[in-house]
């Protein structure tokens, strides 16, 4: 006898038909078992033409390869017990063919890896990446697509759907950066081979550098000048943007868990966040205005920015990354207001605060990195560089003005 594929009489939960090998004995007793290959009911034939079972799929040339392997695989392991004259059931045979065909799905890899990610943003990141693959899959009636399954083409769909939906490029090279990476993972833990590495045939798309957004001079004194109503969350979100800026741009993370006590003398001192590195800045007269605003607006909070509850610190890292993406998402909500209100044509969020900081102070420096790099506390001088490239191009055109001038 010889195995043979046959096609599930119902569908799957993606409302797609199970492809499965049947065994089946001299006697006519059969077992089946998952191919682990879903299609739609007229993509598949059950009789063999040419060693295609699969039509019209974005994938066939791919699933009829492996459908054949399996086939083989199965015949070839029948064949030696009947030259051997060894008795074999369909359930022997299932049992002893080795299943180095059948990897795990990218899905199924993809959450038991975030489950294992103990950075909030990181993990939130490829939730999103994952919810993008799911929504693609989907789309195309693919189902819970195996390592192995996935091709160039697929990958390339992918790319595209990201684009159609209205991903910036570097978005969705971001995405794609993570399938690549949950591939790498899984050649490290041996779950798939180096040969299953599509990525050596699959070209990433170009990442283009985004331009950096940030507030001009003359813009951040219009949105400093716009007057809210003492003790109200517009005029918190307002004074948090100015205090970020005149902390030389500190992430908002930063800003919400300021705290009364970091406050010494003439100074405020913090650690980073992100990085851990120590701040420590001088109470200019600007920044001794702000606190003493929030000083007179909220004395019982032990956070110099009265948004957050006391003890958010307590939580889990999860739920602390949680509250505070909620918050800055609350920030941000005020922070368009007030843009609009002095009719500012940029979007502001928390973070331009630190784009603005860079921009205005190497320009006041005149063009001193170092000072930037570590006002910004970057690593090296490279990435302040970089960071400052990607702000604006208002340098390039005074000095062009001036070089074509007559």
């Amino acid at each position: 006898m010889k195995a043979a594929l046959e096609l599930s009489s119902k569908k799957n939960r993606d409302g797609l038909y199970e492809i499965y090998i049947r065994i089946q004995d001299n006697l006519g007793k059969k077992k089946r078992i998952r191919a682990k290959v879903a299609v739609k009911a007229n993509q598949f034939k059950s009789k063999n033409h040419n060693l295609k079972w699969v039509y019209n799929h974005p994938n066939h040339q791919k699933i009829n390869a492996d459908l054949n392997v399996l086939i083989e695989e199965y015949n070839d392991l029948m064949f030696m017990s009947a030259v051997s004259k060894k008795a074999f059931t369909p359930e022997t045979v299932i049992h002893s063919v080795k299943k180095t065909h059948f990897t795990q799905s990218l899905v199924k890899y993809c959450k038991s890896k975030m489950s294992q990610m103990l950075n909030y943003n990181h993990k939130k990141g490829y939730q999103q990446t994952l919810n993008n693959w799911k929504a693609y899959t989907e789309k195309e009636k693919l189902g819970d697509l195996d390592f192995k399954q996935i091709n160039v083409f697929i990958l390339k769909g992918y790319e595209n759907y990201l684009f159609e939906n209205g991903l910036q490029a570097s978005t969705v090279y971001t995405n794609l950066k993570r399938i690549r990476s949950l591939f790498n993972m899984a050649i490290k833990e041996q779950i798939i081979k180096v040969e299953d590495y599509i990525f050596k045939a699959y070209t990433m798309p170009k990442a283009n550098k985004s331009k950096k957004e940030k507030l001009t001079v003359e813009e951040l004194k219009k949105f400093a000048s716009v007057v809210c109503d003492n003790d109200s969350l517009i005029k918190t979100c307002q004074q948090a943007f100015l205090l970020a800026f005149n902390l030389a741009g500190v992430r908002i993370e930063d800003v919400l868990t300021l705290k009364w006590s970091y406050v010494k003398k003439e100074r405020i001192e913090y650690k980073m966040e992100k990085t851990g590195a120590l701040n420590s800045f001088k109470l200019t007269p600007q920044i001794q205005t702000i606190l003493n605003y929030f000083k007179q607006v909220e004395s019982n909070s032990i956070y110099i920015i009265p948004i957050l509850k006391a003890g958010v610190e307590e939580l889990s890292n999860e739920e602390y990354k949680k509250e505070i993406s909620r918050k800055t998402a609350l920030v941000n909500k005020y922070l368009k207001i007030i843009a609009e209100k002095a009719k500012i044509e940029k979007k502001v969020t928390t973070h331009i605060a630190r784009h603005t900081f860079a921009s205005i102070a190497i320009k006041t420096s005149n063009g001193n990195i170092n000072f930037v790099q570590n006002a910004l506390k970057h690593s090296n001088s490279q990435i302040t560089q970089t960071y400052l490239e990607s702000l604006d191009d208002e340098s390039m055109d005074d000095q062009m003005g001036e070089a074509t001038k007559l």
